[in-house]
Parts: C-alpha cells; sequence; structure tokens
C-alpha cells in the first residue's frame, strides 16, 4: 500500500526542454513512476501545450531558443488558465541569482542538472501531492462555503417562519376569545327568544279560545318589550364585537393605507381585547381627540398596540396593585405620538435596553419567544416609517412612545 498522503499516478505532466536526450530521459523516469507526460521544445510551443493539455505540474528549462524558461514561466503566471499550475525549473544554472529569479517569477522549484533519478521523483510527486492537497481544501472550502449559505438561507426560513408565528399567535387567542366571549350575547339572545316563543303560542291558543283578557295581552305585550330590549342589547354587543374585531384584526392581513379616526380604532383594539381585560382584571384607559385623523397601514398598527399591551398584560402586573394601562395619544405637527402605558413593577436599565433585541425575554423558559417586541420595533419603522423607545424604572411602570407621520 502506498504512502503518500494524496494518491498521485496518472497526474499530468508537461516536460519543457530544447535537448532530447533530456526529454526522452524525463520522459522514461516519469512513466515509470506511473505519470502521463507531454513535452516540447521551445517556450512559445509549451505554452501552446500546456493551454491545450493542462498538465499538474511542469518541468521547465531555462536555457532554449527563442524565448527562454524564465520568460516562458512570466507569460504563463499571466494566463488565467495555466498561472496556478506549479513549474519547477530543470536547469543546469546554478548561480544563486538564477535560483533567486526563478522563485521571483513563480516558480515552486529549482533543481539542477545533471537529473538525478531519486531527487526528480521526490520533488515531482511533493509537489504534485501539495497541488492536489490544495485542489482538496479549495472544494472543501467551495463545499463549506455552499453548505454555509444552504445553512444561512435555511436559518434565514425558519426565522421568518417564527416570525410569522409569532405576528399570528395573538389572533388565534384573539379568534378563541372572540368565540367565547360571543357565546355569552348569543347565549341570552337565544333564550330570550325562546321564551317569547314560549309566550307566544299560549297567547295564540289563549286567543283560539276566547280565553284572551286585556291584562294577559298586557302582560304579553311588557314581556315581548324586555325580551326584545335585551335581544338587541345583546346582539348589537355581539354586532360591536365583531365589528371591532373585523377593523382591526381583519386589517392585519392588507398593507393599505386607509385613512381612519384614531380614537375609534383604538377603542375597537380595546374592546376585542375585553374579554382578556375582564379575565385578567385590568382596565385600559384612553386619551385621544376624537377628531383626529390619520392615514397609514391600519393593519400594521393595530399588530403594534395588541403585541404591546399583551406585553403589558403578560409582563407588567403583579397582583399587589390596581393594575392600569393608558393609550394616550398626542399630535406634533406632522406627527402623531401614542404612549402605551402601564403603572406595573418596570424594569431596571439593563433590560429596558434590551427589550427590542430579537430573542431577548424576562420569561424565557416561560413561553416568551423573545420575539414580540423585535416584531414590534419592526413594524413601527419599516410599515409605519416611525420610531418606537422604551422608558422604564423598576417598581414605576414603563411607557413605549411610539412616533409616526400622521400622513405616511
Amino acid at each position: 500500500m502506498s504512502n503518500e498522503p494524496v494518491f498521485t499516478k496518472g497526474s499530468k505532466i508537461l516536460v519543457v526542454d530544447d535537448k532530447k536526450e533530456n526529454l526522452e530521459l524525463m520522459t522514461s523516469i516519469l512513466e515509470k513512476e506511473g505519470y502521463d507526460v507531454a513535452f516540447a521544445m521551445d517556450g512559445e510551443k509549451a505554452i501552446r501545450v500546456a493551454s491545450l493539455y493542462q498538465p499538474d505540474l511542469i518541468l521547465l528549462d531555462v536555457m532554449m531558443p527563442g524565448i527562454d524558461g524564465f520568460e516562458t514561466c512570466r507569460m504563463m503566471k499571466s494566463l488565467n488558465d495555466l498561472r496556478d499550475i506549479p513549474v519547477i525549473f530543470v536547469t543546469g544554472r546554478v548561480e544563486v541569482s538564477d535560483i533567486v529569479q526563478a522563485f521571483q517569477i513563480g516558480a515552486v522549484d529549482y533543481v539542477t542538472k545533471p537529473i538525478r533519478h531519486e531527487e526528480i521523483c521526490a520533488r515531482v510527486t511533493t509537489h504534485l501531492q501539495l497541488r492536489k492537497l490544495m485542489t482538496i481544501r479549495d472544494n472543501l472550502i467551495g463545499q463549506l462555503r455552499t453548505q454555509n449559505i444552504d445553512l444561512e438561507r435555511l436559518a434565514l426560513v425558519k426565522e421568518e417562519q417564527l416570525e410569522r408565528t409569532e405576528k399570528l399567535s395573538h389572533l388565534g387567542e384573539l379568534v378563541g376569545e372572540l368565540t367565547h366571549e360571543l357565546g355569552t350575547p348569543l347565549g341570552i339572545s337565544n333564550t330570550a327568544v325562546s321564551s317569547l316563543a314560549d309566550k307566544n303560542s299560549k297567547l295564540l291558543t289563549d286567543l283560539g279560545e276566547g280565553k284572551l283578557s286585556k291584562s294577559k295581552l298586557k302582560g304579553y305585550l311588557d314581556s315581548s318589550t324586555e325580551a326584545f330590549d335585551i335581544v338587541l342589547s345583546s346582539i348589537g354587543y355581539a354586532a360591536k364585537l365583531v365589528n371591532s374585531f373585523k377593523q382591526v384584526v381583519v386589517g392585519e392581513f392588507s398593507e393599505a393605507k386607509t385613512e381612519f379616526e384614531l380614537k375609534q380604532f383604538l377603542e375597537s383594539i380595546v374592546h376585542i381585547l375585553t374579554p382578556r381585560l375582564k379575565r385578567s382584571n385590568q382596565h385600559i384607559e384612553i386619551a385621544c381627540d376624537s377628531e383626529l385623523m390619520i392615514t397609514g397601514r391600519a393593519g400594521a398598527l393595530s399588530q403594534v398596540l395588541i403585541n404591546l399591551i399583551n406585553n403589558a398584560l403578560t409582563h407588567a402586573f403583579d397582583d399587589n396593585k390596581d393594575n392600569l394601562l393608558s393609550l394616550g395619544v398626542a399630535a406634533e405637527r406632522d406627527n402623531v405620538v401614542i404612549t402605551v402605558r402601564d403603572n406595573g413593577i418596570g424594569m431596571g436599565r439593563e433590560q429596558s435596553d434590551k427589550v427590542f433585541d430579537k430573542y431577548f425575554t424576562t420569561k424565557m423558559g416561560d413561553g416568551g419567544s423573545g420575539l414580540g417586541l423585535f416584531i414590534v420595533k419592526s413594524l413601527v419603522e419599516e410599515q409605519l416609517k416611525g420610531s418606537i423607545v422604551c422608558e422604564s424604572e423598576l417598581g414605576n411602570g414603563t411607557s413605549f412612545i411610539i412616533r409616526f407621520p400622521l400622513r405616511s
């Protein structure tokens, strides 16, 4: 078994020498070692043969008719398809200046004549192995680069999917809460209508039997009026809940710009969050001019505000105080400023400086992905063309201040 670290048999070698006997000797030595040999007797022909043959190694004499070996090497190193082929000078010139010049123009080795069989084989084997190893190295680097690109693309796709999942996660919660909240008014309406249907049947029976009295008719009218009031109130509440859900949540799937009344929009957001607010004993106050109109991406704004409110409900409050969230709105020239403030436990400077960092969460391992506020910042900057900052103090609540154009 060969001890060579890299198998070189079958490699192609170009021998360039103007002496026929030197060519025959070199060819005989190299072919016995298992190499494929081509030859040329001057520099110009050597360049033509090398371009067609594409050898793995070139053995080059210095003193030749026409262009000498040094000039031949320079010309080869100037050609894209030949510059990386290693060149070993095999020559009778032994001056130090010649050896230095050979390495300066790009040779990898310098062997002096007369040719010694063992030496030339060792030099050839060494440089062929080095070339093979460099080729393997370059291939591995190329494969690693390709794999890294593929991994980066895969990681990007996974991150995009994770961000998309995070963006939609609160929608799933809202749909579940909406379904639960609609059950109450619809159930009340069903009960009221069923009761009224029973009273209606009894009234028709009394009328058919001639037993309908003025007092029974009045009782029926009073009951029906009460039932209608209950039904209209319950259906009105359900309709408002559905309309709010449609305005706020369905808009999140659209990037279209619309003009809308901001206070009504904020009230719709609070309305669809009512089930969770009631369950967690929270309260939200809105301070906004009822005539303030803005033009922009309502879907992006709803995602931002719902994420901020949910973030406060999850992280800001404990059970030892009256919990309050406020949505304050102010118009500043061509901008609108929305401040989402809670009176919760607050954060230290180290945490508040990191709240918008991807994957940062104060509840790692407890269901927090660390993407919510990162997505909020991206939406504000990319969709609303604005900015958002966080101000917080331990024990004194947290404020998120959003600033974006009134007309974007």
